[in-house]
Order: C-alpha cells, then sequence, then structure tokens
C-alpha cells in the first residue's frame, strides 16, 4: 500500500464546505476539523492540479474558538463538520461565505436567522450500510468508508431512538434481503407522528418535508411577510412538493407543479421541471387554465434551475421568491438576471452543525 503523504499546514480561511484552507505549500491543500490560524500536520488523500485534500493527523497550535465537540462520532464522522467550535463562529463562517459568494451581485445585507437549536433537530437520516465488513452509518464521499454513528445527536429523540435499536445487536442487517444489493442505504423518517424505515428506496420515502420543522415555520413566516408586500395574485410555486411553502401565501389563484403528484387542494400539474420541454409545457398549461403569475416561488434541488432567466423572462413575475440549499447553483441562476433586482437576503439555519443552510433571496422586477 502506497504511503500517505503528510504535509504542513497554517489556516488562513474557511472555504463554504466547512473545511480549514492553507496555502503554505506550491498547492492550496483543504482540511476538515481545523479553524483558522490554527498549525499542524496533515496527511494527503487526494490531489489535483493546484489544490490537495488532507485529513488532519496532529495540531500544534490550536485556535482559541476551538471547543471539544459534544459528538463522541465528530472526528470520523463525515456530516458535521463545525462541533469544534461555538455555534457564533459557524454562523459566522456561514454568512461570510455567503458573502463571498454574492460578491458579483448587488444585493442588500444579508438577513440571518439562526438555528432554534443546534443538536437534535433533524427529522429524517439517510445511513449506508455495508453487508460485508457489517458497517450502518454516514458514507464519506472522499474514500467510500463508512463511519458508524450509533449516538448521533444532530437526529431527534424519535430517529435517535430507532437508530440506536438499529444498531443494537446489528439488527438492522435483518432489513436487508437476499436480494438486495452488499452496500445500499436505510432512511430513518420521522413523518406524521411516525417513524418509519426503508431500504434501499427514494430519499424521503413518503413524502419530502424539510428537516428542521421549527426552521421550516419561520422560514414560511417570511414568506408570508413578502406575500403581504404586493397585492393578491396568480401564484405559481416551482418545484412545489406538497406546496409547503406557498400554500399560506397571499395569492388569489395557486398552481403548484413539481414531478411527483403532491397533496394540495389546488390544481397541481405533475411536470419534470429539467425536461427540455418544460417551459414550452408549463406556458400552454396556463394559458388553458387560464393563469397569469404575477408571484412566483422556485424551490429547486441542489443543481438549481439554470435557465431561470429564461422562465422569469416568459412568465414576467412581478416577485419572485428563490429558495435555494447550495448557494454556489443560486448565485449562478441569479447572475444571468437583466430585469430583476434583489430586495432581500435571507440565510435560515436549517442544518446547523453542517456547512448547509437554506438561502432565501426576494426578487423584485425592475
Amino acid at each position: 500500500m502506497q504511503q500517505k503523504s503528510v504535509v504542513t499546514f497554517k489556516i488562513q480561511s474557511m472555504d463554504s464546505l466547512g473545511q480549514g484552507v492553507s496555502k503554505e505549500s506550491d498547492k492550496i491543500t483543504f482540511i476538515p476539523k481545523t479553524l483558522p490560524d490554527e498549525t499542524g500536520m496533515a496527511e494527503i488523500h487526494a490531489a489535483k492540479k493546484g489544490v490537495q485534500f488532507g485529513s488532519l493527523k496532529s495540531l500544534s497550535t490550536t485556535s482559541p474558538h476551538r471547543i471539544n465537540p459534544l459528538c463522541e462520532h465528530f472526528q470520523h464522522c463525515p456530516s458535521c463538520h463545525y462541533l469544534h467550535t461555538s455555534y457564533e463562529e459557524e454562523l459566522r463562517f456561514k454568512t461570510k461565505n455567503l458573502e463571498k459568494l454574492f460578491h458579483k451581485l448587488e444585493h442588500p445585507e444579508i438577513q440571518v436567522t439562526p438555528a432554534a437549536r443546534r443538536l437534535g433537530y433533524r427529522n429524517r437520516l439517510q445511513l449506508h450500510y455495508d453487508l460485508r465488513s457489517k458497517k450502518l452509518g454516514m458514507l464519506d464521499p472522499k474514500d467510500h468508508k463508512i463511519a458508524p454513528i450509533p449516538h448521533c445527536l444532530i437526529a431527534n429523540s424519535r430517529v435517535s431512538e430507532e437508530m440506536k435499536r438499529l444498531y443494537d445487536n446489528q439488527t438492522w442487517t435483518e432489513l436487508i434481503d437476499r436480494t438486495s444489493p452488499d452496500r445500499g442505504h436505510i432512511e430513518i423518517y420521522d413523518h406524521d407522528g411516525e417513524v418509519k424505515v426503508s431500504v434501499n428506496r427514494p430519499y424521503a420515502q413518503g413524502g419530502f418535508t424539510q428537516v428542521f420543522e421549527e426552521m421550516n415555520q419561520l422560514m414560511k413566516e417570511k414568506l408570508q411577510h413578502w406575500s403581504k408586500t404586493f397585492p393578491s395574485s396568480d401564484l405559481l410555486d416551482l418545484f412545489a412538493g406538497n406546496g409547503n411553502l406557498s400554500q399560506d401565501l397571499n395569492h388569489s389563484r395557486r398552481l403548484c407543479i413539481d414531478f411527483y403528484p403532491a397533496k394540495v387542494q389546488d390544481p397541481f400539474l405533475s411536470q419534470d421541471l429539467y425536461a427540455h420541454d418544460a417551459l414550452s409545457k408549463v406556458l400552454s398549461h396556463l394559458r388553458q387554465i387560464p393563469l397569469r403569475p404575477t408571484s412566483l416561488v422556485v424551490d429547486p434541488p441542489r443543481s438549481g434551475l439554470k435557465n431561470l432567466s429564461e422562465w422569469l423572462e416568459q412568465l414576467r413575475p412581478l416577485d419572485v421568491a428563490y429558495v435555494s440549499c447550495d448557494p454556489h447553483t443560486l448565485v449562478r441562476d441569479l447572475i444571468p438576471l437583466k430585469n430583476y433586482s434583489i430586495s432581500d437576503i435571507h440565510l435560515f439555519d436549517f442544518f446547523p452543525s453542517t456547512f448547509h443552510f437554506e438561502t432565501v433571496v426576494f426578487l423584485k422586477r425592475n
């Protein structure tokens, strides 16, 4: 086995993935579980032109903001990124990185809504398994190794209880039938007051909900306040899911659009919004109803909506709310817009302890 190289580092900043950034060598080195001004040794596990990726081996200088992580799995689990520092520092890193991404766009000051709590919030966890090694846990995308997390602290109490049951005496192996692959995933989902467990099924089996219900409610309240700033009108909700975000907004009529049928009272159009003819089909449907949306809610997956500008120029809504779980694709989608300006930006910390968060951008047609 080839021996991994070891390098010295000094962390200058944190990137948007919660990794420390060191520029001590000819390559920029990204090291998780570190903080600015820390120095030490890192083991390099991957490299490409100009950059390399390492894991913390030892510290010679520690940050005054470093704390002992409450979770016993933190050092080996790839899912949490900030438990080695305070929540105030975590929010500061997230806000700073969001500001950095928006530097090319004219925008007002970012408004931050902190998490209601840092731990014990997730109503859903997807765990990966490997029958050969008898491991169940979080999958590290760098080396595809599985880190067992029987005492995970970010799961809510009901999900946590079910997870411990599955780990007890390897009970989870009883869920894997003979036709299942050696590697796959198990999802634990606290949905509508019932904890469900599914094996190798699509994400959020049984209906999508946000993983942090209290934060979801705060974001909905912000959207409701936004919708009261303009007259009641026709509303279009793209990537609507179950209509969660738009159901209480100020509108006379609403059309929800997503790939899967949803349980909403208003009309729902089943449409793959990434299909090449999606926009033309939606426009045709709007003419048939008829419905002319003057307000628009967009809540796409992480991949965003690359042709957002085309949608907006065809629909010409006066007011737009773009909800994003990936600020990189959000900014990519906003940069080409010519006839819209940003009136507000909100960072909602739906995923404390991790680098993830939700961003809501309100747009006004010029």
